[in-house]
């Protein structure tokens, strides 16, 4: 109702037009006289445009209820206008007019009402005597031979109307701000859980772009390296191409399974349940590295613990980061050496290599940095760079 209200303004006014003029129809004296029901008809007309210039309106009604005093006549619901026009104008017009307006309204109202208590307590013509008795709280009395002003109950009366009518008109100005600031903090917040959603499926898009990257990177690497192995080997020890091609098919179906889950987590297939690789793999990743003709030493600092998943997934990530990096860029020649610190409180990883010291390609997007971001979200600490003597060498603590 109160949403019909606000968006049909024209309606509203038309209803409540009609509504006070109705109740003036009613209400009236028969004969009134045709000035006061012309007066009457421009305060009712005055209604009309209501929103759109409220000033008007409540100098047209006080106009007429003024006009419709000094005629003698009592107050009729259509006199209401002018206290509708001042609500109006405190309610939707500007608050230092509106205040102007309750001001001059106020004013009037005294000088009418002093006018209207002269006029009513001059000596009337002379007639024989009589006991009056005063009632100073009663509305003065009107007859055929002393007619006196209407003057409306005094001006504690039309003061206290008029006052009344201005806070209306300011309480519903508040209400109106607060229910529109409300609708704007809400919409507000609904587009920043869009927002939030949004970044958060981008993040987990470019998690799982990096974690693709890794597997296919690694896999790719190892199933070159054992096929050149097995091509080397062809005529020479046919049974060390059948153990290269079997690593073959254990990378590519292990590649396989974690790129259907990946995929999975986008909806693009059915994933099939596999826990996440964790630094419980790593031995069997650095088997994997050995197979393909790369010397890999894994050895382990401290005593093992069970490791937050999400530290667990980045040190295998990591260490195999690193090991693709080895089998591209370190040449043929390389060893490789991991070394796992378990800490008090951090799990320090190393691997280092002594092959040619490369930087990582320019262009390449996500080995190093993927790295690095990876420790830097868990709030590690990441270094890599060429050893001074000879080769690579990646370190990163994790908090665990």
């Amino acid at each position: 109702m109160l949403a019909f209200l606000r968006s049909h303004p024209k309606a509203v006014d038309r209803g409540l037009t009609a509504l006070v003029g109705l109740s003036t129809v009613i209400t009236a004296d028969d004969p009134e006289g045709f000035e006061w029901w012309l007066a009457s008809l421009v305060a009712l007309a005055s209604l009309l445009i209501r929103h759109r210039n409220p000033t008007i309106t409540f100098a047209a009604g006080g106009s007429v209820s003024l006009l419709h005093l000094a005629m003698g006549n009592d107050l009729k619901p259509v006199d209401v206008v002018a206290l509708i026009g001042l609500f109006s104008v405190a309610a939707w017009g500007p608050r230092r007019r509106s205040f102007a307006l309750l001001a001059a309204g106020l004013l009037v109202a005294g000088a009418w009402s002093f006018y209207a208590s002269e006029a009513n307590v001059r000596e009337p013509a002379p007639v024989p005597p009589r006991l009056i008795i005063i009632d100073p709280l009663a509305p003065p009395k009107t007859d055929a031979d002393d007619p006196q002003v209407q003057d409306w109950g005094g001006f504690p009366g039309i003061g206290l109307s008029l006052a009344v009518a201005w806070l209306a008109g300011l309480n519903t100005r508040q209400r109106r701000i607060r229910l529109s600031v409300l609708e704007q903090r809400a919409a507000d917040l609904e587009r920043e859980r869009d927002t939030q959603a949004a970044l958060a499926v981008a993040a987990e898009r470019g998690r799982i772009s990096r974690e693709l990257h890794d597997v296919v990177a690694h896999a790719l690497s190892v199933v070159v390296l054992q096929a050149q192995g097995a091509q080397a080997e062809l005529e020479r020890r046919p049974e060390r191409t059948r153990e290269a091609l079997d690593a073959i098919v254990g990378t590519g179906r292990t590649a396989l399974g974690e790129i259907r889950r990946l995929l999975g987590a986008l909806g693009q297939d059915e994933p099939e349940w596999e826990p996440q690789p964790g630094a419980e793999r790593l031995p069997r990743l650095a088997a994997d590295i050995r197979s393909a003709g790369t010397p890999v030493e894994f050895l382990v600092e401290g005593e093992p613990r069970p490791l937050p998943s999400t530290v667990d997934l980045a040190a295998y990530r990591i260490v195999q980061e690193a090991l693709t990096n080895v089998l591209k860029h370190a040449g043929p020649a390389a060893s490789v050496t991991i070394v796992m610190r378990y800490g008090p409180e951090t799990l320090e990883i190393e691997v280092t290599d002594d092959g040619i010291a490369a930087e990582e390609p320019s262009g390449s997007g996500h080995g190093l940095e993927g790295m690095r971001e990876r420790v830097n979200v868990l709030g590690g600490t990441f270094d890599a760079g060429p050893r001074p003597e000879r080769g690579f060498a990646v370190r990163a603590t994790l908090p665990s």
